[in-house]
C-alpha cells in the first residue's frame, strides 16, 4: 500500500501482483536505481520499476491533485549499449516477463485529456534540441515482413493523453535522421518485442543533465534528467574523453546525413519540373534537351524515399559508381546513417578509424558532390532554361543552392576530452 495525504488515504500498489504471502523485500538502490523488488512464499519474484514517482505522490498528493498538469521529477537514466546480436523478440507464447523501458522513465500527470497535442521536448546542456516526441501517432509502414507482435505501432510511439498518471520514456537517442531505406530486419535486436521501429535511428546520447520540456495546452512544464554512463564502464576522466570524441564524429556524421537529404530535395524539386515537361508535346530539341537534363540530374540523386532498397527513381545504394564519379546525395545520406548505426559497436569507446576514415572520405564526396551540383545549377540548368524561354514554355525554378562545403578532416587527441575539426 502506498500512503496519500500524511496517511489519511491509502492506494494499492498490488496490480498484476497475486495475493500471496510476501517473504522478502528490498529497494533496490545500487547503480542509480530505485526499484521495489518482492519474494513470495512460493519462490516468485516481483520488481516494481522506478519507486522515484511514489516518493513523489507521497509527499506531494495534494499539489499534485490540485494541478491541471504535473511532470515529476524523474531518476537518473542508465545509459547502455542495446543488443548488436542477430536475435529477434521473444514470441508471446515463450513465458517472459518485459524489462523496464530504456533509458529516462517519465511520469506526468493530466487532470483531463488535452484539448491538442502534447509535445515532449529533450535539450542538452547547451539548450540544443536533441529529440521531440509528441502525442500524434508516427505514420510507420503498414505491413513488414514480420511477425505483427514484434513490430511497433504508430500508437506505441505516441505520448499517453489520459485523464491521471501517464508513463513514457525518452530512449536517450536524438532524433532519427532523415533517410531513403529504412531497415527493419537489422533493428529486431535492440528493442524488446512490439516495440521495434523501422532504422536509421539517432545516436545516443553522453552522460550529462539533459532539460525536459513537457508542453500541454499551450503551457510548458520544464524537469531535468540526469543521464549516467553504464556503471560498469564508469564515468572516468578517460572514458569521458573518449565518450566526447565519439559523441563529437557521429553528430558530424548525423549532421551530415541531414545535409545530403537536403541536398537530394533540392534535385528532386527540379527532376519534378522535368518530369511534368515530358508529359507535354514539346519540340523535337526541347524533348531531347528535356531527356538529357534529367539523365545529369539523376547523378545528383533526386529520389523519393521509400520502404527499403534504392530510393525510387534514381540511384540506388546498391549501384556500383566507376572511380572518380560523383555520388548522388541519397548514396552519401546511406553512408552516413550506416557510420551513425555502427557507434553502437564499441559505444564507450573513442571513434575507431576506420569510422574516422568513413567520415572524412565521405566528406570529400560530399565536397564534389556539391560543387558538380552548383555547376550544373549555374551552367547547364541555366542553358536549359534559355532553351525553354524560346521555346515559350516556362523555365524551372531553380533556387539557388544552400548547401555548404563540410568540414573534412577529424582529429581528436589522444586523451583529451576536446576534438576539433578542420576544414
Amino acid at each position: 500500500m502506498c500512503p496519500l495525504m500524511t496517511g489519511d488515504h491509502w492506494q494499492s500498489l498490488r496490480q498484476n501482483l497475486p495475493s500471496t504471502s510476501i517473504r522478502d523485500m528490498v529497494f533496490h538502490t545500487d547503480d542509480h536505481m530505485s526499484d521495489l523488488v518482492i519474494g513470495t512464499y512460493g519462490r516468485g519474484l516481483y520488481v516494481l520499476d522506478d519507486t522515484t514517482p511514489l516518493r513523489e505522490i507521497v509527499a506531494k498528493s495534494q499539489e499534485i491533485a490540485a494541478a491541471p498538469v504535473y511532470f515529476f521529477k524523474p531518476g537518473d537514466a542508465i545509459r547502455a549499449r542495446v543488443s548488436d546480436n542477430w536475435d529477434q523478440p521473444l514470441n508471446p507464447e515463450l513465458p517472459h516477463a518485459p524489462n523496464p523501458p530504456y533509458g529516462a522513465i517519465l511520469y506526468y500527470h493530466l487532470d483531463r485529456p488535452p484539448s491538442g497535442e502534447i509535445k515532449l521536448q529533450v535539450l542538452d546542456e547547451q539548450g540544443k534540441l536533441v529529440r521531440t516526441m509528441s502525442s500524434i501517432p508516427p505514420v510507420l509502414p503498414e505491413r513488414w515482413p514480420y511477425p505483427e507482435y514484434c513490430v511497433a505501432k504508430g500508437s506505441d510511439l505516441a505520448l499517453p493523453t489520459k485523464a491521471g498518471t501517464n508513463r513514457t520514456n525518452w530512449d536517450l537517442r536524438y532524433d532519427d535522421p532523415p533517410a531513403f531505406n529504412f531497415d527493419l530486419e537489422n533493428q529486431m535486436n535492440v528493442a524488446p518485442s512490439g516495440f521495434v521501429t523501422p532504422g536509421p535511428h539517432g545516436p545516443q546520447v553522453i552522460p550529462g543533465v539533459y532539460t525536459l520540456k513537457l508542453i500541454v495546452d499551450g503551457r510548458t512544464y520544464t524537469q531535468s534528467v540526469m543521464v549516467r554512463n553504464d556503471p560498469r564502464v564508469g564515468e572516468r576522466p578517460k572514458v569521458m574523453a573518449d565518450l566526447r570524441a565519439k559523441d563529437k564524429l557521429m553528430l558530424l556524421a548525423y549532421q551530415g546525413a541531414k545535409d545530403f537529404y537536403a541536398g537530394n530535395a533540392e534535385v528532386l524539386a527540379v527532376r519534378q519540373q522535368v518530369a511534368s515537361l515530358s508529359g507535354n508535346q514539346l519540340p523535337d530539341d526541347v524533348a531531347k534537351a528535356t531527356k538529357d537534363i534529367d539523365v545529369k540530374l539523376v547523378t545528383f540523386g533526386g529520389v523519393v524515399a521509400r520502404r527499403g532498397g534504392g530510393g525510387g527513381g534514381g540511384r540506388g545504394r546498391g549501384d556500383v559508381l566507376p572511380p572518380g564519379a560523383i555520388k548522388p546525395f541519397n548514396t552519401l545520406n546511406a553512408s552516413f546513417n550506416a557510420i551513425v548505426s555502427t557507434s553502437q559497436v564499441g559505444l564507450d569507446e573513442a571513434p575507431t578509424q576506420a569510422q574516422i576514415d568513413a567520415w572524412e572520405a565521405g566528406c570529400r564526396d560530399y565536397s564534389a558532390t556539391v560543387a558538380g551540383w552548383k555547376k550544373m545549377q549555374s551552367e547547364d540548368l541555366v542553358t536549359f532554361n534559355a532553351l525553354l524561354s524560346r521555346s515559350r514554355l516556362s523555365p524551372l525554378q531553380v533556387s539557388p543552392s544552400a548547401l555548404i562545403d563540410p568540414p573534412r578532416t577529424f582529429k581528436a587527441p589522444a586523451g583529451s576530452a576536446k576534438a576539433s575539426v578542420k576544414r
